[in-house]
């Protein structure tokens, strides 16, 4: 049977739900995309589902690997501990499921260039 892929975006949450407005508008531009059977949004606090329970959510879709995404701007505790903790655990109770744990999207360039974009166009 051939590979089949979930991606689980991480996020911390908010208990306003707009506040994850914008967040669900990127997750549903990345799933639209088509390049992920299974794409699910997990979070770590004051919403559902949480990231356990997505991860139990993927492999119910039948995803063998999941690709999990931290949608956190910087290294606080729970990208440098939480998120690799609630990976290591899935690991354990799903061994049968291959797990990676890609990189938090602030640590992108591109957000540099965003920040100077924003700078500019608040000066002009």
């Amino acid at each position: 049977m051939a590979e089949k892929t979930a991606l689980l975006v991480m996020v911390h949450g908010s208990p306003r739900p707009v506040a994850n407005k914008d967040m669900f508008a990127v997750v549903d531009v990345i799933r639209k995309r088509d390049v992920f059977p299974i794409v699910k949004v997990g979070f770590m606090e004051c919403n559902e589902p949480t990231i356990p329970e997505a991860i139990a959510e993927c492999i119910a879709g039948g995803a063998d690997r999941i690709v999990a995404v931290p949608y956190f701007l910087h290294v606080g505790t729970h990208v440098a501990d939480d998120l690799p903790t609630l990976i290591e655990e899935a690991r354990a109770a799903y061994p049968n499921v291959e797990f990676s744990l890609g990189r938090y999207i602030g640590d992108s360039p591109i957000l540099t260039d965003i920040l100077s974009a924003r700078i500019a166009s608040s000066l002009a």
